[in-house]
């Protein structure tokens, strides 16, 4: 077979890959439309986009989520809200992205972000800042889950993660915690504190290592 044989089979399957994936988008986005709201765009493979609940979620133009098994799972209660923002990005190389919002939770998204296989459980709320990259296994709670005890009872407090943030491979962020624009926190740290901007952050628990400069500068 020629060279050009090759590249025409290659070219239709291209082509016939992109069409099955924009009916599957058609078809999710009518399904779904007082639930998902999918802006123009957006770079979303169908059968990668799993979600089950009654939530709204609302995908800004140019946000993403990349070809591959379950990359992106969202399991919404009533009266929650999963906002992404413009070209935020999900990918999952070893684990899939799953976020779930409890009733009337918020997981907040900026523009920029990358996912690459991490957990946001919200039953409160949850916010990134923009271009927050999360490794994969990162794990994010604003909860405990459940009562700790009969005379502790379950936290929750919002989480917040400020612009530029870098949370590595592994990583815990806990209920109540806020951490600071160009902060970067290392693999298989537990966050249970608040950090503040410019600074590098690791162990268990979580303890400032040193200053450091800026990550990125917003343009």
């Amino acid at each position: 077979m020629s060279s050009n044989a090759f590249f025409n089979r290659d070219l239709w399957y291209l082509r016939t890959l992109y069409w099955w994936n924009r009916a599957r988008l058609w078809r999710l986005r009518r399904g779904l439309r007082d639930r998902v709201s999918i802006a123009p765009g957006c770079d979303i493979w169908a059968g990668c986009l799993c979600y089950q609940g009654s939530g709204r979620v609302k995908f800004a133009a140019g946000s993403g989520v990349e070809r591959g098994p379950q990359v992106l799972l969202l399991d919404t209660a009533p009266g929650s809200e999963i906002l992404i923002g413009e070209r935020a990005w999900f990918r999952s190389k070893y684990c899939a992205n799953v976020l779930t919002t409890f009733e009337n939770a918020r997981i907040e998204i900026g523009p920029d972000c990358m996912f690459n296989g991490c957990v946001l459980t919200a039953r409160e709320r949850i916010t990134l800042g923009r271009k927050t990259l999360l490794a994969w296994n990162v794990t994010v709670l604003d909860s405990d889950l459940h009562d700790l005890s009969n005379t502790e009872p379950m936290r929750v407090k919002p989480v917040t993660l400020g612009d530029y943030v870098w949370v590595g491979a592994g990583a815990t962020i806990v209920a109540g915690v806020t951490i600071g624009s160009h902060t970067i926190v290392a693999s298989g740290s537990v966050v249970t504190k608040d950090l503040p901007d410019h600074v590098l952050a690791a162990g268990v628990p979580a303890k400032i290592i040193r200053p450091i400069a800026d990550r990125d500068r917003a343009s």
